[in-house]
């Protein structure tokens, strides 16, 4: 039943556009606060049915949306009062953010499963319910930009079109599709991998508490490494683009270390790739708003990390249906991994193309920057000769 909560969380992800227009047409506090409600209110009816189809569309289409607008609307508005680029703890800010999931999980899946076991997953529904209810009450009147310094009546919407006439060619350029290539192959590999980790670790006869704590470290080191992100940044300066190529290339080894121990007699020490492994989720999955200010204009920062999110709920899909087919095919977990690993492949080759044609940009607008300068001078010089 994992695909009824990864099909609507993806289901958000693809609608991202739709939860930014109705943003700027209704403003982020009510836009939030009614993301909530749904929550609320999907999580009380999918507990009264018991059909599959019911399911899905009491629970998976509407929670995965709402649960997808809650998280995008908060990273929106924590990027107007943190600006990318301008103010110091924007990274810090972010990565906070996205932080919330892994944290989110170990803390809510614990007390998820002692409610199942103990009263039913209907049950488990309703009380998760409440908690949002609670959450509702004591975060929606906070949710608001008008505390924003550059406007005394708080952020104002754009009125211009999310993607200009004739501006088009900015959001389609090479760099642009390259990017999103790397951005959506590697979440492939992430989820292909992730998805397939649990049963892959029992198909090796490892005990399921076993492969459950695998996993969980896997998710606890993902969050540590988002905090430590701001760390690294400080004490080693860096251009946030560079990390996603080392965060992928560093995938790349760790994915062919685990493949190589998890089938020798060293099985046991598979665990430390693996848990490596989350420091290539926590930055391509962190640092997409940050990066949206690299490559796009600083105006459309917004419209990028829409960009991001869509591409990357893509990614979540596809990839482990890919790995999926090669499973039935192969009739081995043995693919999953070199499926992951192709993935990561194509995305270090995709992020590096797009950073060699951002310094060959720069480097041009540079020359012709030059250029026009010492034209300038050459005029003004040869006009004071007369």
């Amino acid at each position: 039943m994992s695909w009824i909560g990864s099909v609507g969380q993806s289901f958000g992800g693809i609608l991202a556009p739709l939860i930014l227009l109705c943003s700027h047409r209704f403003g982020y506090q009510l836009s939030f606060v009614v993301s909530l409600i749904i929550c609320i209110a999907s999580l009380f009816f999918s507990s009264m049915v018991k059909n599959l189809h019911w399911l899905l569309l009491t629970y998976s289409l509407p929670y995965g949306f709402a649960n997808a607008s809650i998280f995008i609307l908060g990273t929106l508005v924590c990027g107007l009062y943190f600006p990318a680029g301008q103010h110091p703890k924007h990274i810090f800010v972010m990565c906070i953010i996205s932080t919330g999931f892994p944290i989110g999980y170990h803390i809510m899946s614990a007390y998820m499963f002692s409610t199942i076991r103990e009263n039913g997953w209907q049950s488990m529904k309703r009380r998760v319910a409440l908690i949002e209810l609670l959450v509702t009450c004591l975060i929606g009147p906070l949710f608001t930009t008008k505390g924003l310094l550059n406007s005394a009546q708080g952020y104002q919407y754009p009125t211009t079109p999310l993607i200009p006439g004739n501006n088009r060619k900015i959001y389609y350029s090479k760099p642009i599709i390259y990017w999103m290539l790397g951005i959506f192959s590697a979440m492939c590999a992430v989820n292909n991998f992730l998805l397939h980790l649990h049963s892959h670790l029992e198909y090796l006869l490892m005990s399921p508490a076993r492969a459950d704590l695998w996993f969980r470290l896997h998710g606890l080191f993902d969050a540590l490494f988002r905090l430590s992100i701001p760390l690294l940044i400080r004490f080693y300066p860096i251009d946030i683009i560079y990390l996603f190529p080392a965060s992928v290339f560093t995938g790349l080894i760790v994915l062919t270390l685990t493949f190589g121990l998890l089938y020798t007699s060293l099985n046991a020490l598979a665990i430390l790739p693996i848990i490596l492994f989350s420091f290539t989720s926590a930055v391509v999955t962190a640092l997409q708003y940050t990066v949206s200010n690299r490559i796009f204009e600083e105006d459309r920062t917004e419209q990028g990390y829409i960009y991001h999110v869509i591409i990357t709920s893509l990614g979540t899909i596809v990839g482990p249906v890919v790995g999926g087919l090669f499973l039935d095919m192969t009739g081995s977990y043995k693919a999953i991994i070199p499926t992951s690993i192709f993935f990561l492949f194509v995305s270090f080759i995709s992020f590096g193309a797009t950073i060699l044609l951002l310094n060959k940009k720069k480097a041009n607008e540079l020359e012709e920057s030059q250029t026009a300068s010492i034209h300038q001078h050459d005029n003004v010089a040869y006009g004071s000769s007369y």
